[in-house]
């Protein structure tokens, strides 16, 4: 059972794209992320102040996703939105899209993503 799952991971890691996303896709893999096993990954929204950040947060939670809105070191507003999934390529696009739509209209941007990914018990 173990070959199959590598020959899977192997498979997906040549057939990531060679951009930021891929990359960090790529990252997880190679510290043991098991792509077959769903994850937490932490979407991270630049917002331009504490309102906007608590709007796009209040209107994550009604997506589904965990929220918390933090002001960084630099006095910047960001809004972490969290979810637990399979991790793809094209469910990081589809994310980031659906979150881009969402905080857009309040002069919010993505900002990044990130996972510990789950090579740890969960």
């Amino acid at each position: 059972m173990a070959g199959n799952a590598d020959r899977y991971t192997r498979r997906v890691n040549n057939d990531l794209p060679n951009d930021a996303d891929g990359d960090a896709i790529r990252r997880l893999i190679n510290d043991g992320a098991d792509l077959a096993r769903p994850m937490r990954i932490d979407f991270h929204i630049a917002a331009p102040n504490e309102r906007s950040a608590e709007t796009i947060a209040q209107a994550a939670t009604h997506l589904g996703y965990h929220a918390r809105t933090y002001k960084d070191s630099d006095d910047a507003w960001t809004t972490q939105c969290s979810t637990r999934t399979l991790l793809t390529y094209q469910t990081v696009i589809a994310i980031q899209a659906e979150l881009h739509a969402l905080a857009e209209p309040h002069d919010g941007y993505i900002d990044g993503w990130g996972s510990f990914g789950n090579h740890q018990a969960d």
